[in-house]
């Protein structure tokens, strides 16, 4: 299958509310084959765009305001302010080492130095068969992320790692895979939800590309037949129930 089809598969096997979306870093900006728009935005709006309308963007850290966003990206060099753990102090966290435990917990490309200058976010639909992206992101309720993690794990057993620190986590998930080519779910954070439109019933799921161009959709497949990992999942209806004596079937009734 294409990426076209791929998408289209993963969205009617999930009931999936809004596109997958792929992303692919850039070591030399020059090679965007899209410029940056005219105002600044953070990764999480391009995502958005990408997934709810269908359109492609680029990003640069200089087109965008969150340094969070751009260090997990490694668009940036970490900043102090954020490795340090100051950036959480007193809003995650009660004290200064709570505040750097809680930032090294999160994934983040650019603790290791800068390593790219750019990142184009387009529908996976749109990615040409010749493209070579780098992580494809899929927003889903929890039903939802349970069948992608049974099918990541389909073929090798190992469990799926979840990023529970909810700072960044889109930004940090994407980061994960593309670094470590595994797939990762993660609870959004406060700005993905204000800056991003997430909404409160949403996941963030992201693996590999090649995982997903590869036996995503025949793995998603494979484990909906053994009648549990599906979704929607249907309720057990083979019982019996109770009711109030004047909604219940009575004898004299049937005689009638």
């Amino acid at each position: 299958m294409n990426p076209s089809e791929i998408s289209q598969s993963i969205i009617s096997i999930l009931h999936l509310e809004t596109q997958p979306v792929a992303v692919k870093m850039y070591k030399d900006k020059a090679d965007l084959p899209r410029h940056t728009q005219n105002i600044q935005q953070n990764f999480c709006q391009l995502v958005s765009i990408a997934r709810y309308q269908g359109r492609g963007n680029s990003g640069t850290a200089e087109s965008m305001i969150c340094a969070f966003g751009a260090a997990c990206l490694g668009l940036i060099e970490t900043p102090e302010v954020i490795s340090s753990g100051k950036a959480g102090l007193g809003i995650y966290t009660g004290n200064p080492q709570a505040a750097k435990n809680f930032m090294s917990n999160v994934f983040k490309i650019g603790d290791s130095g800068k390593q790219y200058e750019a990142v184009m976010v387009k529908p996976l639909a749109e990615v040409a068969p010749d493209e070579q992206p780098d992580a494809v992101i899929i927003y889903v309720n929890p039903a939802q992320a349970m069948r992608l993690i049974h099918a990541s794990t389909y073929d090798t057993g190992e469990k799926i790692t979840a990023d529970t620190v909810a700072e960044g986590a889109m930004c940090s998930c994407t980061a994960f895979a593309i670094a470590n080519q595994k797939p990762t779910v993660g609870f959004p954070c406060a700005g993905d939800r204000i800056f991003g439109g997430t909404q409160n019933h949403e996941l963030v799921y992201t693996a590999p590309y090649s995982l997903v161009t590869g036996k995503l959709v025949e793995n998603l497949e494979a484990t909906a037949k053994g009648g549990f990992s599906v979704f929607p999942v249907p309720p057990n209806m083979h019982w019996t129930p109770a009711m109030p004596p004047a909604y219940t079937i009575q004898p004299e009734y049937l005689d009638k």
